[in-house]
């Protein structure tokens, strides 16, 4: 049944159908024509795959990011990185890095990330002197740290389906993102050195403190996420939901700009940004149980064991094969697919589930640049107005700083495990 599966889903993709439908579709056509199952059991399955409590919190992430995003956090906390960072040669460009950072420990989505920074920021570099095709390419990989640092909705979806701590994974995806965003930042000033581009004046202190007033409720909204999650105040689903509470409160109390309209506007949309996500899992669900029900993990481990056990070798070849299923699938669907598939595989070389999570989800985040499904290409050629092939081609010098960090995650554990060991 299995040598069957995977040429029906990518025959049925080639027809056109959505990746939610081509993946159960092509479980309940296996189970007919090949397994003699009465395809009935497949939404059964799909609806056990998301029957899972922390599946639940998906939503409410998504609502407690678009209240944040409406709400006027955006212009916020782009000038209190301006404030911070601006200074530095090319210090709109990197004030665009840690606003992107700032915003994804708050929103948990990579395009969300483009769209809130770069439809404001993108705009502003362009005026202030800088190359297009850098701001843009700048921007969209930098969105990519929106699912990595916590909260996650990448990580939820891993730890829900391979049985890992999703506590654990958000403290795990903390210093991957600051490494990256590191490495941005460094590139961004050193470019814009060498492009001449203009910098902020150093802020005084009273300019500071106004952009930190003014962000701070904002702000708030992590502290509530992490700190309720990892002084046990809260399981990862309650604190997305207290986040939404918060965040209505703050946009619609604090900050007076979240009507009534604005709120049932924004449970609309969240509706329909998490409705296709909850369908892409449950089909992946599905297709992920067929595959471990007929004991593909074991074989495959036995066929990835047989050739090597060293673990540079196996870590590498997982990496490539991350990356060639990142160009044709969404980020939720790959790890339901391959999370439990290559997870037990990767123990049995020694590499905990928390360090593989972090380094499957940076692995996927590159494929967000990459075509045909890079998902922030298409978010930026929205925001710039630009041709796919442009916007590629100008993400390429910091999707190879990507790389870069993938190697450096993927090779030194401690900077994904510190964190965790420390709070467990």
């Amino acid at each position: 049944m299995v040598g069957a599966l995977v040429p029906v889903f990518f025959g049925l993709l080639l027809f056109g159908l959505p990746i939610f439908a081509a993946l159960a579709l092509s479980v309940a056509l296996v189970f007919y024509f090949w397994g003699g199952i009465d395809p009935v059991l497949v939404p059964m399955r799909m609806f056990s795959g998301i029957n899972n409590f922390s599946l639940m919190s998906i939503p409410f992430f998504i609502l407690a990011a678009e209240l944040m995003r409406i709400g006027g956090l955006s212009d916020r906390l782009i000038n209190l990185a301006r404030a911070v960072i601006g200074w530095l040669p090319g210090g709109l460009a990197a004030a665009a890095v840690v606003a992107c950072l700032m915003f994804g420990s708050i929103s948990g989505s990579s395009p969300a990330t483009v769209i809130a920074i770069g439809s404001i920021l993108y705009p502003a570099m362009v005026q202030a002197g800088y190359d297009r095709y850098f701001s843009i390419g700048l921007i969209t990989t930098a969105g990519t740290l929106g699912p990595i640092v916590p909260p996650s909705i990448a990580l939820i979806i891993y730890g829900s389906v391979t049985g890992t701590s999703v506590g654990k994974l958000f403290a795990a995806g903390l210093l991957p993102a600051v490494l990256i965003g590191g490495l941005l930042i460094a590139y961004a000033t050193w470019y814009s050195a060498r492009k001449g581009y203009p910098r902020d004046a150093k802020p005084t202190m009273s300019r500071f403190m106004t952009a930190l007033r003014a962000a701070s409720w904002g702000l708030g909204l992590p502290f509530i996420l992490l700190g309720g999650i990892y002084s046990g105040v809260f399981t990862p689903t309650e604190s997305a939901a207290a986040a939404c509470f918060y965040g209505w409160f703050v946009g619609a109390v604090i900050y007076r700009s979240i009507s009534w309209r604005d709120t049932l506007l924004v449970l609309r949309n969240t509706g329909l940004i998490s409705g296709p996500l909850l369908l892409i899992t449950a089909g992946a669900s599905a297709f992920s149980w067929l595959l471990a029900s007929t004991g593909t993990p074991a074989e495959l481990a036995g066929l990835v064991l047989e050739d090597s056990t060293n673990p540079i070798v196996i870590i590498a070849f997982f990496n490539i094969l991350l990356l060639i299923a990142g160009c044709f699938l969404d980020s939720a669907s790959a790890i339901i697919i391959l999370g439990p598939l290559m997870m037990p595989i990767a123990q049995q070389i020694g590499v905990d589930p928390v360090h593989f999570g972090v380094v499957m989800l940076v692995n996927l985040s590159v494929g967000m640049l990459t075509p045909p499904v890079g998902l922030n290409l298409f978010v930026a050629m929205g925001v710039s107005k630009m041709k796919l092939g442009e916007v590629f081609l100008a993400s390429l010098p910091t999707i190879l700083l990507m790389l870069v960090a993938l190697i450096l995650l993927s090779y030194i554990p401690a900077i994904s495990m510190l964190l965790p060991e420390m709070l467990f």
